[in-house]
């Protein structure tokens, strides 16, 4: 590694991202939520990736099919609601492109919201 493959452009780049999202004790996507990102007429799934002082939270909602990519929100609490559905499940959801968001829908019924 340190004498090949830290001299290829992009590797440092790969390792770290790479050992972010599997090489923590804690994984980067533990948690299921439905949040409203945009309106509060819109439910949007997301994976809780932080948790602040404050109480906000900072989710990544995944572009479907490909749920590698998509766009990161810091939240106020009253936005986000963790569910228990397994990360599986969810990305199985957004890989479908909704499909499957029957579960998902179910257990954001089942929470008990302020």
């Amino acid at each position: 590694e340190e004498g090949v493959l830290k001299k290829l452009p992009g590797y440092r780049m790969i390792r770290e991202t790479t050992t972010q999202l599997f090489g923590n004790k804690k994984a980067i996507f533990s948690q299921v939520a439905l949040v409203h990102a945009f309106s509060k007429e819109s439910l949007v799934t997301a994976f809780v990736t932080d948790q602040h002082s404050d109480g906000s939270y900072s989710v990544v909602v995944p572009t479907g099919p490909n749920p590698t990519s998509g766009f990161i929100f810091h939240l106020q609490p009253d936005l986000v609601f963790p569910i228990d559905v397994a990360v599986e499940d969810a990305m199985r959801s957004v890989i479908g492109c909704g499909s499957g968001s029957d579960r998902l829908i179910k257990a954001f019924a089942a929470t008990k919201r302020p």
